[in-house]
C-alpha cells in the first residue's frame, strides 16, 4: 500500500508530458512530478499546493473558488460542466498569471 500522495501514469502515446504540467487520469488531477515521454511511467502529485498558469478563457479566479480542467483544452477553468475537478485556489489569479491550487482528489 501507499499514502496516496501520488500515483503512476503511462504517459499516452499523443502526449508529451513536461515536471509541473497537470496530467488527468479519468477523474483524477494531478501535477507531473517529471517529465514524461509517450510509454513512460511517471509520478503524478495529487496532494499539495501548486502553481497553475490561469489562461485568459478561465478569467479572474478567485481565493477560494473551485478550479476544474478542460481536458481538451488541457487548461484550468472555473466552469464545472464537462471538466474534472481539482481543487481549490488557496489564493487569486489573473488571466496570463498563475494561481495557487490545492489540489484535492
Amino acid at each position: 500500500m501507499q499514502k496516496g500522495e501520488a500515483l503512476h501514469y503511462k504517459v499516452q502515446p499523443t502526449d508529451n508530458i513536461k515536471s509541473g504540467d497537470l496530467v488527468a487520469v479519468e477523474n483524477v488531477v494531478g501535477v507531473a512530478v517529471t517529465d514524461g515521454k509517450p510509454g513512460e511511467l511517471l509520478g503524478v502529485s495529487v496532494e499539495g499546493v501548486y502553481a497553475v498558469p490561469v489562461p485568459a478563457a478561465a478569467g479572474q479566479i478567485n481565493q477560494g473558488d473551485r478550479v476544474y480542467y478542460n481536458k481538451a483544452a488541457k487548461e484550468i477553468t472555473r466552469t464545472e460542466a464537462g471538466n474534472v475537478f481539482v481543487g481549490f485556489a488557496w489564493d487569486a489569479g489573473a488571466p496570463g498569471s498563475v494561481v495557487p491550487v490545492k489540489l484535492k482528489s
